[in-house]
């Protein structure tokens, strides 16, 4: 067991959806993914630790479906604190982060003769939201910037005045600084599917976190806290060796079935009442967890 001061303790935080205060929230009252995590990785609680000491950005790596993405919202709820996130695409600009410049409220504006001052054009986008929110209140935020790797390398690139310095200067005034004190800066997660090469001086700022595959234990875990009462261990092991024994025989195992699949064939089985030896099950299993698998072959 890790010896340190946390900052961020889960502790016994990841309860059952039948013993959370509301019951669950997801359908069929199933936990959603900002209501539960499993931190059963006593290294990733260090890590979220040393990103928040270090005031870096915490970088994920991982499949998808190992959840990279759910982890921030449950960080900020094990604390308190507020969640912003933002969807990286292939259209994400690197302004993108900070603000948005809505153009043509502006173009429509000045054809109507009623131009305003360039600052009403301008919306906080998810840093500047939490670096100001930071700075009026002390109120603290957790950022996610998903999928990072989806962008071009400038993104990344242009990130780093903004996260080293928690600063940045106003679009319309370069003059004037939106910052923030380094007690009240935000934890920045940033995920990746390590599609793109990120840029060196990107990595080096960051601290830098691989989520691996999942084990038996973690899945039979991450099921009992997310269906609550409608957990059914028999089904669920079931599930979690069919699962591994495609990874294991798949000659591209990170693209083997998930966390997130995992769960989807077991809440499927039990809502649609679907037993394991019959023909049904052989579809679901083939719909969510075979799909189209590189490298193996679907038994018949």
């Amino acid at each position: 067991m890790l010896q340190y001061e946390k900052e961020f303790d889960p502790g016994a935080d990841a309860s059952p959806a039948d013993d959370r205060a509301d019951g669950g929230s997801g359908h069929a009252g199933y936990a959603t993914d900002e209501e539960v995590y499993v931190f059963d990785d006593a290294r990733l609680v260090l890590a979220v630790n040393i990103a928040l000491k270090t005031r870096r950005p915490l970088l994920l790596f991982g499949p998808p479906g190992s959840g990279k993405s759910s982890l921030a919202p449950n960080v900020a709820r094990v604390l308190g604190w507020k969640h912003h996130a933002h969807v990286v695409t292939a259209r994400t600009e690197p302004e993108d982060l900070l603000w948005r410049f809505d153009a043509l409220k502006r173009l429509n504006d000045a054809q109507s003769k009623s131009l305003r001052e360039d600052r009403h054009y301008y919306t906080e986008g998810p840093l500047w939201r939490a670096f100001a929110e930071g700075n009026r209140s002390g109120q603290r935020c957790v950022v996610l910037i998903d999928e990072i790797d989806k962008a071009d390398p400038d993104l990344p690139n242009s990130l780093l005045g903004p996260l080293g310095s928690h600063s940045f200067p106003l679009p319309w005034d370069d003059t004037e600084q939106i910052t923030v004190a380094g007690e009240h800066a935000p934890l920045v997660v940033i995920t990746t599917n390590d599609e793109r090469e990120l840029p060196r001086p990107f990595l080096r700022r960051c601290i830098v976190f691989e989520l691996g595959p999942p084990s038996r234990d973690h899945l039979l875990s991450v099921a009992r806290q997310h269906l609550g009462p409608h957990f059914d261990g028999d089904l669920a092991g079931r599930l979690a060796d069919h699962l591994l024994h495609i990874r294991a025989t798949q000659e591209n195992a990170p693209h083997g079935p998930s966390t997130a699949e995992f769960l989807d064939a077991l809440k499927a089985s039990h809502q649609l009442g679907v037993s394991p030896g019959t023909p049904e099950w052989t579809v679901l299993e083939a719909v969510t967890l075979w799909k189209r698998r590189d490298g193996t072959e679907r038994p018949a």
